[in-house]
């Protein structure tokens, strides 16, 4: 009794608490056997297994189809670049004024997406924190800055911008086909995490903030809904000197 009366208080805590937001990662793969710990409850596990039914239903619900396998990689891979172009996407889509994203890599927490169906589950698994979707303006001089903290990270999922990294810097930056204007002011889409100078990006701060209050997340469910097949594009947005 006193098990299913901890599983029920965990549920209602879960029901109450706000949005989870990233607020920094490590990476480290460790083997788990699994119940070692020896949690399995019978009891339990029956009084969830219709909430688990339908929650699974929900998780393998196919939305897309991968031509290729898309892969995490730096300076950008084909895994990062679907995220980016669904940020990007729908930022223009509430926001004309959107003219490219740059998230952070750590953000991209699977390594790869196989060809063949793509599930809501998946991108689950792709994009699990409620990270809301921002277009923030910055002048010409906090962009230089967002340029030289992609040249530190070595790269970065990007959509709307090419450039090339030499010597630890970025140079020849082109946005939407044009060559970077230092006098101009740009709008960047991104998430709140790196808006709020997650990963060390704290170009942001000097920038104006618009919020979507829509989760990355559900702009990348709805751009493979819409495009059904994702092809790995890998165009050398940012190369490598």
């Amino acid at each position: 009794m006193k098990k299913i009366l901890f599983a029920i208080g965990i549920l209602l805590i879960g029901a109450c608490s706000g949005p989870y937001q990233l607020a920094k990662h490590t990476d480290n793969n460790i083997r788990v056997i699994a119940d070692s710990l020896q949690l399995y409850d019978s009891t339990i596990a029956k009084m969830i297994a219709p909430y688990k039914q339908k929650l699974d239903a929900q998780m393998n619900e196919v939305i897309g189809e991968a031509e290729n396998t898309l892969t995490k990689e730096l300076p950008d891979g084909t895994l990062g670049n679907l995220v980016a172009d669904a940020c990007l996407l729908y930022a223009q889509n509430n926001n004309a004024k959107a003219d490219f994203s740059v998230l952070n890599s750590g953000g991209v927490r699977i390594p790869n997406i196989q060809q063949g169906p793509i599930t809501i589950g998946k991108i689950y698994e792709l994009m699990p924190f409620d990270n809301m979707i921002e277009v923030v303006e910055l002048d010409g001089y906090a962009c230089k800055e967002l340029f030289a903290w992609i040249a530190k990270w070595k790269g970065a999922p990007v959509s709307g911008i090419e450039l090339t990294l030499a010597n630890g810097e970025a140079t020849n930056v082109k946005i939407k086909g044009e060559p970077f204007n230092e006098s101009k002011t740009y709008f960047v889409a991104t998430t709140d995490y790196v808006a709020n100078g997650g990963d060390g990006a704290t170009m942001f701060a000097k920038g104006k903030r618009n919020s979507s209050n829509y989760k990355l997340r559900d702009a990348i469910i709805d751009y493979v809904k819409n495009k059904q097949t994702i092809k790995a594009d890998n165009n050398g947005r940012i190369k490598q000197n």
